[in-house]
């Protein structure tokens, strides 16, 4: 069987085995192209050849690239020299091997310089599959290294577009003090007054602070970040972030005067209504006292005590650091002895007891809370003590759960009769406790054992109930 018949069947039976090459082929002798050809497959590729000697077939063949490119050094139309430079003005990168009849030294080194891979001479071709394989161990190499270049140019052009573009002052300083970068030339100066002391920032401790500088004759208010971090080699450096907040300043400045003059309108409000609500209240009790009826004169005195209750709402309003909202446990204190005194009741026969913890209300829920409890201790003076009977009547306020509050006022008197139809438990103030309780979405309990026991217990943040006045 002749040699090439043999060597095609054992080419056709080891090709699954054989490693796929695309080859590109600068040679002007087939013969030449051929036996290079049959020397990579002895070598263990599989080729996918094309061969040219003119320029315009050479271009239209680097679509897509070759894997290696073959090249005589030497042709008629195209040699090595030229080739590389085609492929040097399109910015590829192909394994290029010089395979020459006869080559010198210097040009080889020459050839080297300009870019090829490797060189041979053609009656050397036993190591032509050698020095593919390491061309395109070298070239993965270095396509490796090239989209690692890429990617980190990428990344350096990403990082320093975004720093260009940051609204903020960054800058990094090495131990001594000098300045390695800050991305803002402009704001060199302003860097160089923030970092000043900065290396005393402790490790991993970030240092934030409002800053005071100086630029062009202008002072900026700066919130700056400072940190402490290593470069590679292990060397201490400084960070810092700084954002210009002067504007912001302004405006924070501003908007305090706004609330302080808002702060003193509000005060300003609740003084001149509780001073209305008490000259009402003055206005009520005289009349009270120059009616014969008895009846009337109680009545009005009562709704003196109702107006009184809402009085003291807004003087404890102006008197507050916060007038959002009230603490009702100072509040309930308060109002329960000052109906105390109205009463005009000897301490030695009522004494109070206070069971308060500091509960906050906010405005629309005092006034009902409040008018409740008046209600309750009004009632409790009222009913609970005939006279020559004293005893306790004791005001309690809790906070429950899930926000809810329990207002409590108890009496040690006489209790209600059976049935507990009386005018303590029917009255006009009872029924007002019901509405406002039922307004405030709450829940009323009274009991009667050893005395009276009112319960009201109602959410302290949710709205007041819109069905109820």
């Amino acid at each position: 069987m002749p040699f090439s018949r043999l060597n095609m069947r054992l080419t056709k039976m080891n090709r699954d085995s054989l490693q796929p090459v695309r080859l590109l082929i600068l040679e002007d002798r087939p013969e030449d192209a051929e036996l290079m050809v049959h020397e990579l497959r002895r070598g263990g590729f599989d080729p996918d050849w094309r061969r040219v000697e003119t320029e315009p077939d050479f271009l239209a063949q680097l679509t897509p690239p070759p894997d290696v490119i073959l090249s005589d050094y030497t042709m008629p139309m195209l040699d090595a020299r030229r080739a590389l430079e085609l492929l040097d003005e399109r910015g590829l990168s192909i394994p290029f091997i010089v395979v020459s009849g006869t080559i010198g030294e210097d040009s080889a080194v020459a050839m080297m310089r300009q870019g090829a891979s490797d060189y041979l001479l053609k009656d050397r071709l036993g190591r032509l599959a050698t020095a593919v394989k390491h061309a395109l161990f070298e070239g993965k190499l270095q396509e490796e290294k090239r989209r690692t270049e890429r990617a980190l140019a990428a990344s350096e052009a990403r990082f320093e577009a975004f720093m260009r573009h940051l609204p903020a002052v960054a800058f990094i300083q090495d131990e001594s003090g000098r300045l390695l970068y800050v991305n803002h030339e402009s704001d060199r100066e302003t860097a160089a007054q923030l970092r000043q002391g900065d290396m005393r920032i402790p490790a991993g401790s970030p240092n934030q602070a409002v800053e005071e500088i100086t630029v062009d004759g202008r002072v900026r208010q700066m919130l700056a970040f400072r940190f402490l971090f290593h470069d590679a080699a292990g060397h201490p450096l400084l960070g810092g972030v700084s954002v210009d907040i002067t504007e912001q300043k302004a405006i924070e400045m501003e908007l305090s005067k706004a609330l302080a003059g808002k702060d003193v309108l509000l005060r300003e409000v609740h003084h001149r209504v509780k001073n209305n609500l008490q000259t009402i209240s003055s206005l009520l009790h005289m009349q009270a006292e120059g009616l014969p009826d008895v009846a009337a004169r109680q009545a009005l005195s009562d709704a003196q005590r109702r107006v009184h209750s809402m009085a003291l709402i807004h003087e404890q309003m102006y008197g507050d650091k916060d007038m959002d909202v009230v603490n009702f446990g100072e509040y309930a204190q308060r109002l329960a002895r000052d109906l105390l005194d109205s009463f005009a009741a000897p301490a030695a026969d009522v004494r109070l007891r206070f069971a308060t913890e500091p509960v906050c209300l906010t405005m629309d829920r005092m006034i009902p809370c409040g008018l409740i409890l008046n209600e309750l201790i009004t009632n409790s003076l009222k009913y609970a003590f005939p006279p020559g009977r004293g005893g306790e009547i004791l005001v309690a306020l809790r906070n429950g759960d899930a926000g809810t509050v329990t207002l409590t006022v108890a009496d040690d008197g006489v209790g209600l009769p059976a049935g507990g139809i009386t005018r303590r438990s029917g009255s006009l103030g009872m029924r007002i406790v019901q509405i406002l309780t039922a307004q405030l979405g709450g829940v009323f309990e009274q009991k009667s054992r050893n005395g009276v026991r009112s319960t009201v217990t109602f959410s302290k943040s949710d709205r007041l109930n819109p069905d109820h006045p």
